[in-house]
């Protein structure tokens, strides 16, 4: 009777657990549903964070693209249509229609007119979306987006603020370098003429316009006594002196033409040239205001007019009579007047925001320099850098008609009529000296070259007055350790173009634009030992030993010699170079120099007697060509 009940006991109680399965399932299921979803949720982040990233990073990429197309313009790879060009009545590749980097941070060359944007941002240059005006579209416009598709706006800022102030001061010579003043004795004991220069003090010079007129270089006194006095022919030179907003000097150089000074005056005043340019600047010698012909005018001769020597030349500049207006007994003063363009800076900042798909924005900045150099190559189409003979302090150098030998300075111009040194610009009315020189005997040395040379009355051509240079100088010139530090860059951009031929390596052969573009002026060839030379080339072209040019050859741009060899000439053929040739010798002695010394270098020797005729002519778009092998290149890019 017992053993019933147990077991109805036993049943009973596990009814109770019914639904227990059930429940355990439930739960089960509700925790993997949980991790399922947060597993769904974090995969689903993942994806955005992805997502997002690669948008950011697209974004990115736009905006390095809006920095490289922003090179690529002030590369000048970019030609202006008709109806984008600044002056349309001159061609594209006109300077007045390319780039450079004081048109890319003036809003009305930057920009298209009609862009109302405050800041520059070469929409001349660039094509700006006509729906999303604030940037430029990458790929399919029409397809673009802000949700899916990738673009990027650019601003470009003057860093430095170069272009609204000029500064300088003047210092000056009459004949002799250090003399201010000069008298000349007339008929009488009575009678005498004085030329005195009075230079200009600190001058600051707003261009912020562009342009700015009237500028004071300093002046010319002018005095008689008596009867006055009848002068030679006298050379002056005043030296520009910058300071602001880069340092550097710009000689202006010139003659007091020959004649009377007195009450019956004939002399003038004449520049060797009515256009410099310095530090991105042009400065335009101006005649006294209210002075017209025939007192003040252009005297322009074509062919050029060769004066009696030393002063062949060409004889263009503007003429001021020094009677102008007259004066009884103290004449006017004659002020040295010039305009001055604004200068181009040397370095632009480039702000570039990229945008990418899902609203992604990225900014970039860069700062862009406009080239190693900074636009300053040599003042001379044919620079001789160093001292009249080497070592220094313990030779004797030579006087004309001797004929020096090496180590000392040789200059052989050549006897062929087909050989020309020309200081005049092939594109800007500018003269400069064709030959330059670093120190006065040298320079005599050259004169006598020049000037006595059988057959003919001189050997070659030299159109223009062989000057010192030495204050022109620019800084990479100014010693053996600055040179050879620029060279090191230079060296270094050729390796990388596989354009570089060290020492016992055979340099290449003649054609395929293997000394650069003889058309465009580009490109770097570095030589390191000595080169036979006889075919076309263009930008610059190092030689670290004796270069000698065989027969006919061509170059456009740039040639730094710094071996002690120099130049040489064999073979006949005739020869041009336009642009800049510098002949630089040095050895590591000279690298312990520290001062801007040019007496460092090594005496330089320029020989092209055993050869044909040859032309040097400058070449100032050719120089800046040639200058731009390392030529707008960043110096580094921050992320915003």
């Amino acid at each position: 009777m017992q053993e019933p009940f147990k077991q109805r006991t036993r049943k009973r109680g596990r009814k109770n657990e019914r639904g227990a399965a059930l429940v355990m399932v439930v739960l089960i299921t509700g925790l993997l549903l949980i991790a399922v979803s947060a597993l769904l949720l974090e995969a689903s982040a993942h994806t955005g964070n992805v997502t997002d990233a690669t948008s950011e990073m697209q974004a990115y990429y736009a905006a390095e693209s809006g920095i490289q197309t922003v090179v690529n313009v002030l590369r000048r790879n970019t030609i202006l249509p008709d109806p984008l060009r600044i002056d349309p009545t001159k061609p594209a590749t006109d300077p007045a229609n390319q780039i450079d980097y004081f048109k890319a941070v003036k809003l009305s060359t930057s920009n298209l007119t009609g862009d109302t944007s405050p800041v520059p941002r070469l929409s001349r240059w660039m094509t700006y979306d006509a729906t999303y005006t604030d940037r430029v579209i990458l790929g399919n416009a029409a397809l673009y987006t802000p949700r899916n598709g990738l673009a990027y706006k650019v601003t470009i800022e003057n860093p430095d603020n170069v272009g609204g102030n000029v500064a300088y001061s003047t210092t000056g010579y009459i004949n002799t370098s250090g003399t201010t003043q000069m008298t000349f004795p007339g008929t009488l004991l009575s009678d005498s003429a004085t030329i005195r220069y009075v230079p200009s003090p600190f001058v600051s010079v707003d261009v912020s316009s562009g342009i700015a007129n009237n500028i004071d270089f300093g002046k010319f006194v002018i005095s008689y006594v008596g009867n006055g006095a009848t002068i030679p022919r006298t050379r002056f030179a005043i030296n520009v002196n910058f300071t602001d907003p880069y340092v550097a000097t710009k000689v202006i150089r010139g003659y007091i033409e020959a004649g009377t000074i007195g009450p019956t005056s004939t002399a003038w005043i004449l520049y060797d040239s009515p256009v410099s340019v310095v530090i991105g600047s042009t400065v335009t010698m101006s005649p006294l205001p209210g002075c017209s012909a025939p007192q003040c005018g252009v005297y322009d001769p074509t062919p050029p007019d060769l004066l009696p020597l030393p002063w062949n030349y060409y004889r263009i500049g503007y003429k001021i009579t020094p009677m102008y207006p007259p004066g009884p007994i103290a004449l006017a003063d004659t002020r040295v007047i010039a305009s001055i363009t604004a200068p181009e800076p040397i370095r632009l900042v480039i702000r570039s925001t990229g945008y990418g798909p899902q609203g992604a924005v990225k900014e970039l900045e860069t700062v862009v320099q406009k080239n190693y150099f900074n636009g300053l190559g040599a003042p001379s189409p044919l620079t001789l850098i160093g001292p009249p003979c080497t070592p220094v302090g313990s030779c004797v150098p030579t006087i004309p008609p001797v004929d020096p030998l090496p180590p000392a300075m040789i200059f052989n111009p050549g006897t062929s009529t087909g050989t020309i040194y020309s200081g005049k610009d092939v594109n800007l009315k500018a003269f400069l000296p064709p030959v330059g020189l670093t120190d006065d005997l040298n320079l005599n040395r050259v004169n006598y070259a020049v000037n006595h040379g059988p057959p003919n009355r001189y050997n070659g051509q030299v159109w223009g007055v062989v000057s010192n240079i030495r204050d022109e100088l620019p800084p990479w010139l100014q010693s053996p350790r600055k040179l050879d530090n620029t060279l090191q860059l230079l060296k270094a951009s050729a390796i990388a173009s596989g354009k570089y031929y060290g020492p016992g390596v055979t340099p290449p052969s003649p054609g395929g634009g293997r000394y650069g573009d003889f058309a465009t002026a580009t490109g770097i060839t570095y030589i390191d030992g000595p080169l036979s030379f006889s075919q076309e080339g263009g930008g610059i072209l190092i030689v670290t030993d004796t270069l000698t040019f065989q027969g006919g050859f061509s170059f456009n741009g740039l040639i730094v010699v710094t071996g002690p060899g120099g130049i040489r000439r064999t073979g006949g053929g005739q020869g041009s170079l336009q642009g800049n040739m510098i002949v630089a010798p040095y050895n590591a002695a000279g690298l312990t120099c520290l001062a801007n010394n040019t007496t460092c270098f090594l005496a330089p020797e320029y020989d092209i007697g055993g050869g044909g005729g040859s032309e040097i002519v400058y070449n100032s778009n050719n120089v800046a060509n040639g200058l731009g092998a390392l030529t707008n290149f960043i110096k580094g890019v921050a992320e915003k």
